[in-house]
């Protein structure tokens, strides 16, 4: 792949004019300017990994980009509709088996208390995901995503240091397990 498919210039200059333009819409959403700012320079520092995932999920940095000027256009809007109540039911689900899977990191990841907890992530997964068609199971897609720098940083920050390679090594020995989901 070229260098100007990775490249999130459009992207980040639209989350910059974001700030300029609905400062208190960051505020309240990202608890200061500096915090987006923050935001900002993460994606700035791990733009390889970021374009990676944008364009696995959206096909091109393009549609990326598009997509994400959309959602920032109607941001306010978007927060007030987009989480009805049964999304933060799975929201809060989803937290308790990351909390749950992620509570002692020294438990062998082969152990059929930690392949539960991963299979029911699978499965609150592939419940919600709506008709969302990746082209491979979608542990594999989470596998690429707590590998790269910008989730591991934020889920370690989330549960504790080490959180993210642990979900990791959990995740592929299910994949290794259940090769098509975990049906």
């Amino acid at each position: 792949m070229s260098f100007k498919e990775f490249d999130l210039a459009d992207y980040i200059r639209a989350l910059e004019d974001f700030k300029v333009s609905q400062t208190d819409t960051v505020i309240k959403y990202w608890g200061s300017i500096e915090n987006f700012d923050m935001f900002i320079e993460k994606i700035r520092d791990d733009e390889d990994q970021v374009a990676k995932l944008a364009i696995q999920q959206f096909g091109s940095i393009e549609n990326y980009t598009e997509k994400m000027k959309y959602n920032l256009e109607h941001f306010s809007e978007l927060m007030k509709t987009q989480l009805p109540e049964e999304a933060k039911k799975i929201a809060r689900r989803s937290d308790m088996l990351y909390g749950q899977l992620t509570a002692d990191l020294s438990e062998d990841v082969s152990s059929p208390k930690i392949q539960s907890i991963v299979h029911s992530i699978d499965l609150l997964i592939r419940e919600n995901g709506g008709s969302v068609s990746l082209g491979k199971p979608y542990i594999h897609v989470l596998i690429d995503a707590y590998s790269s720098d910008y989730i591991k940083n934020v889920t370690d920050k989330k549960y504790k240091k080490g959180a993210s390679d642990y979900i990791v090594k959990a995740f592929r020995y299910y994949a290794e397990k259940h090769p098509f989901g975990g049906e």
